[in-house]
Parts: structure tokens; C-alpha cells; sequence
């Protein structure tokens, strides 16, 4: 199973801009991308565990509301979709799901 790190680098080729679980009250630099670990999927044959992988939940925070990031992270990942798009503060947010 790939390491977060690993994914955190990945995901630094889309925006320089990066944040792994933010405290609140931290500011961000924008466009950028802010991921969290959400749960797990194991698929189990004979009493074993075969496939298990890290869900995350991925958002991308961009001014623009033509922001192509998130397009092009959900076209980069083979276990990616987008979720949801919505507005807060004037920033678009589009949030993914993702299997890594």
C-alpha cells in the first residue's frame, strides 16, 4: 500500500499548495488542496484480507471557479471521483473521494 507521503507529493504536482488535516485557524495559500484520511476498504477471499486501501477525502480551494485541478486529479487516480462542488467566502471548493 503506498505511503500518504507518497500521495502528498503526487498531489503537490496539481498546486504547490498542499495541507495534510490543517489545524483550524491556519491560513492557506490558494489555489490549494487539503486531504484527510477517511476510512478504509478491504476486500476479504478466504478469510483474508487481498486488497486493502486508504480512503481520503480530497478538496480543492481555488479562486477560480473554472479551476481545472480537481478534473485533473479525478483523470490521474484510477480510484477517484468528485463529490461535490460548493461556494463559501468567494473560494469554490470541489471535494473528491479517493482510494490510494
Amino acid at each position: 500500500m503506498p505511503s500518504r507521503l507518497e500521495l502528498h507529493d503526487e498531489l503537490k504536482t496539481f498546486v504547490p499548495n498542499v495541507y495534510f488535516q490543517p489545524p483550524s485557524g491556519f491560513t492557506m495559500l490558494y489555489p490549494c488542496i487539503v486531504y484527510n484520511k477517511t476510512g478504509k476498504i478491504r476486500h476479504f477471499a478466504a478469510d483474508v484480507i487481498y486488497l486493502s486501501q486508504q480512503e481520503y477525502s480530497i478538496m480543492v480551494i481555488d479562486k477560480n471557479p473554472d479551476s481545472e485541478v480537481a478534473d485533473s486529479i479525478e483523470r490521474h487516480f484510477k480510484h477517484c471521483g468528485i463529490e461535490q462542488y460548493y461556494t463559501v467566502d468567494n473560494l469554490n471548493h470541489t471535494t473528491l473521494k479517493l482510494y490510494y
